[in-house]
């Protein structure tokens, strides 16, 4: 993404406010460099580029896969996971505290749609930050993308498999 002559990447940029002319940052990742004179002068070495080539060619698609997002808290409820299953979503984004923490309703709830055969991405509400693989929560982890960010991924990895492990290396790569 190229705002304000600042070249960022789309994954660690993000909307930090809602009125002011430049609202789009990359706090804790910062740029991959900036335009000089009309031109690109990176800082930073970008390894991959991710475009038409990419694994995800949506362009013959109708309709991306039906995710919701559910934002934790202390005692959230089960029934948002209920609701979720009922309505068959394909996938569900966990907007969870801190690195991504479950409460017990809500690990009950992660696991009845994981049951069920819904795909559970754990994310964190904070904004910044990797959100940890760990071993004793349900879930995929959806690394260092904000919520909304990683329903967009899960929308789209989800055009391609349904296998937990790949779409968790989708998280990791893209």
């Amino acid at each position: 993404m190229v705002l304000n002559d600042r070249i960022g990447s789309a994954r660690f940029v993000t909307k930090t406010n809602a009125t002011t002319l430049d609202p789009f940052k990359a706090t804790e990742q910062g740029y991959l460099g900036v335009i000089v004179n009309g031109a690109p002068q990176f800082e930073t070495l970008v390894e991959k580029v991710h475009n038409l080539r990419s694994v995800f060619d949506v362009r013959n698609l109708r309709k991306l896969s039906e995710v919701v997002i559910i934002y934790g808290y202390q005692d959230d409820p089960e029934y948002m996971y209920d609701a979720a299953i009922s309505h068959h979503a394909d996938g569900i984004i966990y907007a969870g505290t801190g690195a991504g923490s479950v409460s017990v309703r809500s690990e009950a709830g992660i696991r009845k749609a994981e049951e069920a055969g819904i795909i559970v991405i754990r994310s964190s509400r904070t904004g910044n930050g990797v959100v940890p693989v760990d071993k004793g929560l349900p879930g995929l982890v959806a690394d260092s993308l904000n919520p909304a960010k990683a329903r967009i991924l899960l929308m789209t990895a989800l055009t391609q498999t349904k296998n937990p492990e790949l779409i968790q290396h989708y998280f990791r790569t893209y």
